[in-house]
C-alpha cells in the first residue's frame, strides 16, 4: 500500500464573535469607545487578507487544495443563530471566496439580473468573472455579474472548451480557449479574445468498409477542444464495430469475431491546438473480460449484439478515453493514468482543488497532478459539490458490502472517527465550516463535521422526493448560507416554462433566509467570479438588480 498523503496543516483561522458578547472584547473596547473594537475587527481581517495575498499563485493553490480556513468559536457559549454579525459574516464569506461553490453574498434574495436561451451554451470559464458562450455562430465573452459583452469572436458552428463539468472546474478559469469548426479548423483565442492561432485539420478520409462496398465510406474523426490549450482526437469513430453473439460463443471467440468485422482498439491524442504537436497518446485494448459492458443490446427473442463505442471526453482538468467500463484519463501536462482499479472496477474521475484527481469507487484513491496515487481510501470518498474545508477529514460511503449503507469521517489513520447510518438515497450536498448538509429523499439533515451529531433536518424542503417529484439541481454557499437550485426531477419538451425555487436555508439551524420562483429546468448552479450562475435551458446570472 502505497504511503498515506500528508495534508497540510491549517494556515489561516478566524474566530467569528457575536456582538453582545463582550467579556472577550479587545482591551479598551467599551461601549462609549466602539472603535477601539471595530479596529480591532478590521485588523483582523486586514492581516488576514495581508498573508492571503503575500502568497504565491501555488501556495494560493495550496491553501484552497488543503487548508482548513473558517474555525466558529465562542469562549464559554454557544454561537445562537441571530447573533453572528455582519462584520462576523463578511470575515467569513472573505476568508473562503476562491474555493469551489463559495459565492460573495446570500443574506438577500437574488434575481436572474441576465439570461441567454436555450440556443446559447457555456463554453468556459475565464479569468476575472468572465464567462464564454457559444450560440452556433460565434462566441461572447461575457462579464459574469452583469452580462455585458466583453468581447465577441465570430466562427460559424464551432464548438469551443474546454467546458467545465464540476464546481471545481468552474472555480479554476483557463486561459486559453479552443474552438474547433466542422472537424477541419482550430482557432485558439486567449482570454481577451485575442486569435493567436487558426490551422486546418486533415481528419476526413476514405476507407473501405468492410463488407460496404460503398467507395463514399469514410472515417469519421471525432475532436473536441481539451484541457490545457489541446484538442483531443479520436480516430475513426463511425468505424465502431456491431456483431451478433451467438449463444455458444464465448467472449475470447466473440473478440476474434469483433476483429475480424474491423475493429481496431481506439486510440486517443491529445495535441497542442496551436502546433499539432503531440502531448499524449492512449490506446485502450479491447478484453474479453470488457465485452459484457460493451453496449450488448438483447432483442427479446434470446439474440444478442456487441457494438463497442469508443468515446472521448474534456474538462479543463482532464482528457479522458472511455471504451465499455474502461477509462483512461489524461492531465493537462500530458501525464495519462487508468481511472480504474487494479481490480478491474469502474471509477469516476471527479477533479480536486489544487489539480488533484478523486477516483471514486468502493476502493477509491487520490493521485496528483501527474496522475500518481498518493492515497488510497477505503469506501467511496466524497467529493463535496460545496466544500469550505477541503482538508477537513475524508468523508466517505460504506456499504458496498450489502451492510446498512453509512456516511463516516475518517481519521488520520484511514479509520472512521465516526460514522451515522444514512438513507440509501443520500447525496452529501455541503461541507461549510464544521457543518455538513446531506440530501436524503425529501430531506436535508445537518450533522457536525467532527462528531457526526445531527444539528438540525428540514423534513418539508422537497416535493415528492428525489424521484417523482423535485431534485436538488446544485448549491453555493456564503460561508453563512447555503442556496439551493430545486427543480423537478422529470418536465417535457425544452422545460422553459417548468417552475424551479431558489431557496437560501440559514446554516445554523435550517430555516428559510428567503425563498424565490423562477422558471426553466436548472441543471446546475454554480459560482463565476464570486457570482452564482444558473445553467439549464438558459444560462443565467443571479443578483441584485
Amino acid at each position: 500500500m502505497p504511503p498515506r498523503f500528508r495534508r497540510p496543516e491549517p494556515m489561516t483561522t478566524f474566530e467569528l464573535v457575536p456582538d453582545d458578547e463582550r467579556e472577550d472584547a479587545p482591551d479598551g473596547a467599551t461601549d462609549d469607545r466602539p472603535e477601539e473594537g471595530r479596529r480591532h475587527l478590521a485588523d483582523l481581517r486586514d492581516r488576514a487578507l495581508a498573508r492571503w495575498r503575500g502568497l504565491s499563485r501555488r501556495g494560493r493553490a495550496a491553501v484552497a487544495a488543503g487548508t482548513a480556513v473558517v474555525v466558529v468559536a465562542v469562549a464559554g457559549a454557544a454561537v445562537a443563530p441571530g447573533l453572528l454579525d455582519a462584520r462576523a459574516e463578511r470575515l467569513r464569506a472573505e476568508a473562503v471566496q476562491g474555493l469551489p461553490g463559495v459565492v460573495d453574498d446570500l443574506s438577500e434574495p437574488l434575481e436572474v439580473v441576465w439570461s441567454f436561451p436555450g440556443d446559447v451554451s457555456l463554453a468556459a470559464v475565464l479569468p476575472d468573472g468572465v464567462l464564454a458562450l457559444t450560440d452556433g455562430h460565434g462566441v461572447r465573452a461575457v462579464d459574469a455579474a452583469t452580462g455585458d459583452a466583453v468581447w465577441e469572436h465570430p466562427s460559424d458552428g464551432a464548438m469551443c472548451g474546454p467546458t467545465p463539468w464540476t464546481a471545481v472546474d468552474w472555480s479554476t478559469p483557463v486561459d486559453t480557449l479552443v474552438c474547433v469548426e466542422d472537424f477541419s479548423r482550430v482557432t485558439v483565442l486567449d482570454a481577451d479574445g485575442t486569435v493567436v492561432s487558426e490551422r486546418e485539420l486533415d481528419l476526413l478520409e476514405p476507407v473501405d468498409a468492410p463488407g460496404d462496398g460503398d467507395p463514399s465510406s469514410f472515417s469519421w474523426s471525432q475532436v473536441i477542444p481539451a484541457a490545457g490549450g489541446t484538442v483531443a482526437v479520436l480516430d475513426e469513430i463511425a468505424s465502431a464495430t456491431e456483431v451478433p453473439w451467438r449463444e455458444d460463443e464465448d467472449a475470447a471467440s466473440l473478440l476474434r469475431t469483433l476483429r475480424d468485422a474491423g475493429w481496431h482498439d481506439p486510440t486517443l491524442q491529445v495535441v497542442d491546438a496551436r502546433t499539432g504537436q503531440e502531448r499524449a497518446e492512449v490506446t485502450i485494448p479491447l478484453t474479453a473480460e470488457a465485452l459484457e459492458s460493451c453496449g450488448v443490446m438483447e432483442d427479446g427473442q434470446g439474440g444478442r449484439t456487441v457494438a463497442p463505442q469508443p468515446w472521448i471526453d474534456a474538462t479543463p482538468s482532464s482528457t479522458t478515453l472511455a471504451l465499455c467500463s474502461v477509462t483512461r484519463a489524461v492531465t493537462p501536462t500530458g501525464e495519462a493514468f487508468d481511472v480504474g482499479g487494479d481490480d478491474g472496477a469502474g471509477r469516476t474521475l471527479v477533479p480536486l482543488t489544487g489539480g488533484t484527481f478523486l477516483l471514486q469507487g468502493e476502493t477509491s484513491e487520490v493521485r496528483d497532478a501527474h496522475g500518481e496515487r498518493v492515497e488510497t481510501i477505503h469506501g467511496s470518498a466524497l467529493a463535496l459539490p460545496v466544500d469550505t474545508e477541503p482538508d477537513g477529514p475524508r468523508l466517505v460511503l460504506l456499504g458496498a458490502d450489502g451492510s446498512a449503507p453509512s456516511l463516516a469521517a475518517l481519521g488520520a489513520d484511514g479509520d472512521p472517527a465516526w460514522s451515522v447510518t444514512v438513507d440509501p438515497l443520500t447525496a452529501p450536498l455541503a461541507r461549510v465550516g464544521d457543518t455538513v448538509v446531506l440530501a436524503d429523499g425529501s430531506s436535508l439533515t445537518a450533522l457536525d463535521a467532527r462528531t457526526g451529531a445531527q444539528r438540525w433536518r428540514v423534513t418539508d424542503l422537497l416535493d415528492g422526493g428525489f424521484e417523482d417529484g423535485e431534485t436538488i439541481a446544485g448549491a453555493v454557499t456564503d460561508g453563512t448560507r447555503l442556496l439551493l437550485a430545486i427543480t423537478p426531477a422529470s418536465w417535457s419538451d425544452d422545460g422553459a416554462g417548468t417552475p424551479h425555487r431558489l431557496v437560501a436555508l440559514d446554516l445554523r439551524d435550517g430555516s428559510t433566509a428567503w425563498e424565490r420562483a423562477g422558471t426553466g429546468v436548472l441543471w446546475g448552479l454554480f459560482s463565476a467570479g464570486g457570482g452564482p450562475v444558473a445553467v439549464g435551458n438558459a444560462v443565467s446570472g443571479l443578483g441584485r438588480p
